[in-house]
């Protein structure tokens, strides 16, 4: 079997174990058992593929609620994540002293601070800066959903981003709804990516379930990131 083939049956064996664990924890809250769950069900592909394009040894994840999938293919574990709904200690990312999935691991270079809508997106700015400052070679990607891509801090840190030439990429999971508010109420045009023009920057819509296309582009991605960011450098 051909290296790209593993890669892909270990991507699809994460995003089953996903899957099934999404639909666990919320039997469990259901029950009552665990107070809080944001469902990650039809983001598995795009989320698990995204990591695996990246390097998890020295990139930055800046998850939000929606994220249970980043952290399966960061490598945590089944049993840490339900220390968290479960609301035990042993959670890594708070000790379950936060909302599920919420905190920071440093050995699994993941963030999460807050559920506040869009909170994560000029923090992982700042982590981009920070290395570009350092001239480390890491890259931060920033997760988010279409809601988040209305507010405020979206706007001021991909402006940010793109005046510094900073190595991040934006990630957003557009599900069509923001909770429960349709895209057709939030935004007048059809594609979030087209946002990245007003911003001097590349955006590109990729259909989220096809994780072998999903791991290709964000790798393209990735060389354009690289190559920009060393050009910065050198000016």
């Amino acid at each position: 079997m051909s290296n790209d083939n593993i890669v892909l049956l270990e991507i699809y064996r994460q995003m089953v174990r996903c899957r099934l664990m999404d639909e666990r924890v919320w039997l469990l809250n259901r029950q009552g058992k665990a107070a809080i769950v944001a469902s990650a069900q039809g983001h598995e592909a795009c989320q698990i593929a995204s990591v695996w394009a990246l390097d998890r040894t020295k990139d930055h994840f800046f998850i939000y609620y929606r994220d249970l999938c980043v952290l399966i293919g960061l490598g945590v574990s089944v049993r840490e994540i339900m220390l968290g709904y479960a609301a035990k200690d042993g959670e890594p990312l708070s000790s379950a002293r936060q909302f599920p999935i919420h905190g920071a691991s440093r050995s699994h270079n993941v963030v999460n601070l807050s559920n506040v809508v869009g909170t994560q997106i000029p923090q992982a700015v700042g982590s981009a800066l920070a290395s570009k400052m350092r001239r480390e070679k890491g890259i931060t990607i920033v997760y988010f959903g279409d809601g988040a891509s209305s507010v405020g801090d979206c706007h001021e840190a991909m402006n940010f981003a793109a005046i510094h030439k900073l190595p991040v990429i934006f990630m957003c999971e557009n599900n069509k709804y923001a909770i429960s508010v349709p895209l057709s109420k939030q935004m007048a045009i059809d594609s979030i990516a087209g946002r990245a023009d007003g911003y001097g920057m590349p955006g590109i819509s990729i259909d989220g379930s096809e994780a072998s296309r999903f791991l290709s582009d964000v790798k393209k991605k990735l060389e354009m990131i690289t190559l920009s960011t060393k050009k910065s450098q050198e000016s």
